[in-house]
Parts: structure tokens; sequence; C-alpha cells
């Protein structure tokens, strides 16, 4: 995909990953320059390449994007996927100069397991960026102390969201490893309805930045 065609689909619907994707653009440019062409990105969870597909147009980066479904589905893509179950071991003989896993940590087992593969698959100094959503968030705030079911749970497998973080806790968890934060963002506080409305738009990405522990959903970069 295009990166004028990219914004197009943001700009036509933000209740979507495409909006998610935008804001982690924004927060790996907050950082910049740490991206260069060439660099070596590994995307955990990379479903049918929406998020690969940006990152090669936007930066002209070298992409393996790992996820479950069967190899013989890759066969028209431009950048390398393996099949792995990332409860696992990755066994990529690679290393990372980047690791995402968006929306992904949320319905792993073994959070330590995962987070220590992340660890040894990246280089010395490269970046893990995650987002996931936030049990936290306001709306939970809000609904919890009236009883109501916590927003983003499950009490049946519907999408698997067997773990759930608030912020400071992915950050005390991550750095148990190593990592050092750069960034924790979250991804947007008013609720995405407004956001075709730029005046709310920007309102609601900068309360965001100011109080990721009130979002929805995080965004969190980190480095080895």
């Amino acid at each position: 995909m295009l990166a004028t065609d990219f914004l197009k689909k943001v700009t036509k619907n933000f209740d979507d990953p495409w909006y998610r994707f935008s804001r982690i653009f924004s927060a790996l440019e907050n950082l910049s320059p740490i991206i260069t062409t060439n660099s070596n990105w590994l995307d955990l969870g990379c479903n049918q390449g929406q998020f690969v597909n940006l990152l090669i147009d936007k930066y002209d980066v070298k992409v393996t994007g790992v996820d479950d479904w069967n190899e013989n589905l890759s066969s028209d893509f431009h950048w390398r996927y393996c099949q792995r179950d990332l409860e696992a071991e990755f066994n990529i003989d690679d290393k990372f100069d980047f690791i995402s896993a968006l929306e992904v940590i949320e319905h792993i087992t073994d959070t330590d397991k995962f987070i220590s593969e992340c660890w040894n698959h990246l280089n010395p100094g490269g970046y893990f960026v995650l987002s996931t959503p936030n049990i936290n968030n306001l709306r939970n705030r809000v609904l919890v102390p009236l009883g109501k079911y916590p927003n983003s749970m499950e009490y049946r497998n519907v999408i698997h969201h067997v773990r759930l973080y608030n912020v400071p806790c992915l950050k005390s968890h991550l750095m148990e490893y190593g990592f050092n934060i750069k960034l924790v963002w979250g991804v947007s506080l008013l609720p995405q309805r407004y956001l075709k409305y730029s005046l709310f738009r920007m309102i609601s990405e900068n309360l965001a930045i100011l109080f990721p522990q009130l979002c929805g959903n995080i965004i969190l970069i980190c480095q080895k």
C-alpha cells in the first residue's frame, strides 16, 4: 500500500488498525532518526502483512513477518514470512534492529518467554515496539467501580486475550529483561468516533501523549 493510500484509509476510518499504525509511525518518528534504510525488522503477529507493507513503503526496510498462517499463503509476498507459534521459541536465525508486536502480547500465555525471545532476537541497541490494550483505561476506571465487567477482558475465548497490562506493569516487566523504556504513548484518549474531526483528533492525540495510562491502547518503544 502506498503512503498516500494509507493516509486516505486513516482519514476515512479511525476505528480500525490503520489509525493505530499511524500513531505508531508518529511515535517512531518522535524518536527520529532511529530507522535507516535496510534496517532489519521482525514483525510478530504480522497477519497478512498490513503493517509490514507500510513499513517497506515508508522506510524501505528489510522485513520478516511471523504468524501461524500456512507458509503457502506467502508465495506472493515481497517480504520473508515464517510460520511460527509465538508461544514457543521463534527459531529464526537472524537478529533484528527492530521487533514489533502490535496487539500480540495480550494473547500470550507465557509473557516471560515471549519477552525473552524478543530480547534474544534483537541486535544490541535494537528497538522493541509494542501496542496492547490498557486494563486501567479511563473507561474501565468508570465501569469497574460500578460493578461492570472490564473492557478488553473476556471470560470466554472470543479474541483470546489472556493477559492485560497497565502502563507501570508493562514498563516494569520489560525493564526486568534489561530494556530501556524510550517512549510510552496512548493511541487515543477520546472515543474513536470523534477522531474524524481534526480538532478533536489533535486534542485526543496530545492528551494520549500526556496521559497514556488513561487510554484504551498503549504504545511502548524500548531499546536493548
